[in-house]
């Protein structure tokens, strides 16, 4: 890379006063600038709408890119709207308002966004002349600009419940919150990548000899993933099925700069072999005693309250991956389609090198791009992606601006506010919270037990979505992050470690929800692990053995 151009690109200055966090829990690198013009406005409008209708006496958060690397600001509540903010938080644990958010995803949300993403889906880019191809990526960017939104307006409905849940057992108990929030397993079948369309072509690959032996082939995955397609009758449209609900998800991220689940074949065809050999439906259950167990630790007199908390996070928990996984998850795998389509057409008149480079321009450059009217050369989009390649966040400052301050005393806040806030701030904490930086030995990773149970295998160190085809079944996942959308491959995982995040990081979700160990917050994981080294996870204890030979 051009020296002026990596040196301007390194310097790091706050976007606005105040102190910015960085987020590399969910952008562990940095973004294209396709998507960085497109998400913080989206994150701040969406967040804006569940904080008056929570009664958050925080407005919003001010999301920005600096050098493709996400940071973030809390925005009070206006000195005007206290007053609304107060009565809102009343009704919210009265009425259990998330219940009707809830209700409005099955019903309205949910249901809408399916069929809009699958009419995007329906027409084939390829086909379209280069000015219908152009507004054809307007109707996917806007598209995805909605869903960014919406993905952001259930924020509160998705993890105020279990912020509270977790509030009220860290009073009552010691215990480890972990094997708490375990007790929600069996709750979101899609966090632990189980899907209806799943099922139905697990069932019909069983009842085909020649689908079992397709699947059995040395081929790469995609022609496996074309001749199940082909088959005649139940394979064939259970497959195009599947297909049409997860390949056009983005698999490692929520940048369209990062590849679609169908673009990692391999991985899609390890997991359908998962599912046809468990021949049935995995659904990850939490056994009585374990329940017992853990309420048995509860104050006698808080066990009613207990039981009730625990069925509202319970009830919710799909909501978190849910509002990704049919929101901008799935936008961002239709844009990202569209723009490779566009980048293919550029390619081949030798206007850029590669079709996926076209997700590093900016939309305006895109536009420049496929008018002739100019736009970046081929060099430069190439330099983008290769910065976007080999930086990370935990290469970038972690504070940009003032240093951070001690949130506001709460003393003195009537009980209404108090709690929401007091969830909240929990569910926050727990989302990219991990221990301080210590020295750990050489043999002894340090993070949170996130998931609990001991296991032992191969790590396979995750820096790109390329790498997910070298994923075995029973591997050690070992991360910088994960997003929502890895949901599709992490079932043929035996344990996961990561970086960034809390307890309530996606990493810990899905470990949760398909009962498999999970260490997060190590924060060195990936730079003290070696692919292929035999390690042991502790995800009671948050530690992270490296075995010796």
């Amino acid at each position: 890379m051009n020296k002026s151009v990596q040196s301007a690109l390194e310097e790091f200055h706050p976007p606005g006063p105040g102190s910015w966090s960085i987020d590399g829990a969910h952008f562990p690198r940095p973004v294209s600038r396709f998507q960085a013009e497109i998400h913080p406005q989206g994150i701040t409008d969406g967040f804006l709408d569940c904080a008056r209708r929570y009664g958050l006496l925080i407005n919003t958060l001010d999301y920005r890119f600096v050098n493709g690397f996400a940071y973030s600001t809390v925005i009070p509540a206006p000195e005007t709207e206290i007053p609304d903010r107060f009565a809102a938080a009343g009704s919210v644990f009265r009425d259990r308002i998330w219940r009707d958010d809830l209700e409005r995803w099955d019903r309205e949300v949910k249901p809408a966004s399916i069929k809009t993403h699958q009419a995007l889906l329906a027409v084939d880019p390829l086909e379209l002349s280069d000015d219908e191809l152009v507004t054809y990526i307007d109707r996917c960017r806007e598209n995805l600009k909605r869903m960014v939104q919406q993905h952001h307006t259930f924020n509160l409905a998705a993890i105020l419940p279990v912020g509270d849940f977790m509030a009220h057992v860290g009073r009552w108990t010691t215990l480890p919150m972990g094997d708490f929030l375990a007790l929600t397993r069996g709750s979101a079948p899609e966090s632990a990548g189980t899907f209806p369309e799943m099922d139905d072509l697990a069932e019909a690959i069983r009842n085909s000899p020649s689908a079992r032996e397709t699947l059995k082939s040395d081929e790469g995955g995609k022609a496996i993933l074309n001749r199940l397609c082909a088959e005649a009758g139940t394979v064939g449209d259970a497959a195009k099925a599947y297909l049409g609900v997860v390949g056009n998800r983005l698999l490692n991220s929520l940048d369209t700069g990062e590849p679609a689940a169908i673009e990692v074949p391999d991985a899609l065809v390890a997991r359908i072999r998962l599912a046809v050999d468990q021949s049935g439906k995995s659904a990850s259950t939490v056994p009585a005693e374990e329940v017992s167990r853990l309420r048995e630790a509860i104050p006698s007199e808080h066990r009613d309250t207990f039981d009730d908390l625990l069925a509202e996070v319970r009830l919710m928990s799909r909501l978190r991956d849910e509002r990704g996984f049919y929101s901008d998850v799935w936008a961002g795998g239709v844009m990202r389609r569209a723009l490779l389509a566009a980048g293919g057409r550029l390619a081949a008149e030798g206007r850029i090198a590669d079709p996926a480079h076209l997700v590093e321009a900016t939309y305006e450059e895109i536009q420049a791009l496929l008018g002739g009217a100019g736009g970046p050369s081929s060099a430069e989009l190439q330099e983008r992606a290769t910065y976007r390649k080999t930086h990370r966040a935990e290469s970038a400052p972690a504070i940009l601006g003032d240093p951070p301050s001690p949130p506001p005393p709460m003393d003195g806040l009537p009980p209404d506010i108090l709690r929401v806030m007091t969830g909240l701030g929990t569910a926050i904490q727990s989302l990219a919270a991990g221990p301080e930086a210590v020295e750990d030995d050489t043999t002894i990773i340090k993070g949170l037990g996130a998931s609990p149970g001991t296991y032992s295998g191969t790590a396979r160190v995750i820096d790109g979505t390329e790498d997910l085809r070298c994923l075995k079944r029973g591997d050690v996942l070992v991360a910088a992050a994960t997003s929502d959308s890895f949901n599709i491959v992490l079932p043929l995982l035996g344990a996961i470690v990561t970086n960034a995040g809390g307890l309530l990081s996606h990493a810990a979700i899905v470990g949760r929800e398909y009962g498999i160990p999970s260490v997060v917050g190590t924060r060195k994981a990936t730079a003290l692990i070696e692919d292929g080294m035999q390690v042991t996870v502790n995800g009671t204890t948050g530690e992270v053995k490296i075995n010796s030979e």
